[in-house]
C-alpha cells in the first residue's frame, strides 16, 4: 500500500477487513463492523476526500498478483471484456443513470462498469475498469482505453473474449494491431468477411467444416480472428 500516505493506510486496512468480513459493504456497514462506535466519519472522508491515487493501487496489486505462480498471468490466459451494472439509490452518484440490466430483467437505476479480467486454468481475476457515462463515453471507446492500459502494464494474455456489444470493426482492429487473437459471440443477421466475399454469419456457419479433427501439432489458418462463437439470435 505505498500509494498511501503513513496516516491513511490504517483506512486503507480498514477498508479491506471490512470488504471481506463485512455482510454490509457500505462505509456504514464496513464501520459497524470493524470499526469502534462513531468512527464512521473518518472512514468517509478518505473515499470522498483524501488524496490517493486509485490507479497506483491497482497496480500494486497486479504487480503483488504476479509474484505467486497460481496467479502470474502468461500468454495462454485469456482476457474478458465485459460490462456489468452496480445498482444504486442516491441521484448525485458520478455517472449514475437508468439502464437496461437484462439479469432482472428491466431497468435500473445505477452505474455501469466496462471491466476487464485475466483468466486460465489456476485462476481468475479483476484487471481494470472504466466507469461508463451516457453523454461522455462510448462503451467500445472505453474497453479500447482498457486494451491499451493492459498492453502498457504487459498482461501477456494472447487471447481477448468479448460479447457482440463489443464486436465491432473498430474494436478488433485495435486488438489485432497488437497482435491479439479474439473469439466473439456474434448475432446470426451480423454481416462478416470470409474467404474474400461478404455474407452473414448464419450463412457462414454452413460454410465452415466442423468435422472434428486431431492434427500432429495445433495449427491455424490466418488470423484467430476467423473463430466466431456463432449465438444465433
Amino acid at each position: 500500500m505505498e500509494c498511501f500516505p503513513t496516516r491513511q493506510k490504517h483506512h486503507a486496512k480498514t477498508s479491506v477487513t471490512g470488504l471481506v468480513a463485512a455482510t454490509n459493504k457500505t462505509v456504514q456497514g464496513i464501520s459497524n463492523h470493524v470499526l469502534p462506535v462513531n468512527s464512521e466519519r473518518a472512514l468517509n472522508k478518505f473515499f470522498t476526500e483524501y488524496d490517493w491515487d486509485e490507479d497506483r493501487l491497482n497496480r500494486e496489486r497486479l504487480e503483488l498478483l504476479q509474484q505467486a505462480d497460481d496467479t502470474r498471468w502468461t500468454s495462454d490466459g485469456v482476457v474478458d471484456n465485459d460490462d456489468t451494472f452496480t445498482h444504486k439509490v442516491g441521484e448525485h452518484i458520478p455517472n449514475a443513470g437508468k439502464f437496461y440490466d437484462y439479469t432482472v430483467p428491466g431497468y435500473i437505476w445505477g452505474q455501469n462498469i466496462i471491466y476487464a479480467l485475466y483468466a486460465d486454468d489456476k485462476t481468475t481475476y479483476s484487471l481494470t475498469f472504466r466507469l461508463y457515462g451516457k453523454d461522455a463515453h462510448r462503451r467500445v471507446g472505453l474497453a479500447i482505453e482498457l486494451v491499451d492500459e493492459l498492453i502498457e502494464i504487459d498482461v501477456r494474455a494472447d487471447t481477448y473474449l468479448f460479447d457482440t456489444s463489443y464486436c465491432s470493426e473498430e474494436f478488433v482492429t485495435h486488438l489485432e494491431t497488437y497482435g491479439k487473437e479474439w473469439v466473439s459471440a456474434v448475432k446470426s443477421h451480423a454481416l462478416v468477411s470470409y474467404g474474400g466475399d461478404r455474407l452473414r454469419v448464419n450463412a457462414l456457419g454452413k460454410r465452415i467444416d466442423t468435422v472434428p479433427r486431431s492434427t500432429a501439432k495445433p495449427t491455424t489458418s490466418g488470423r484467430r480472428s476467423a473463430m466466431l462463437a456463432v449465438s444465433a439470435w
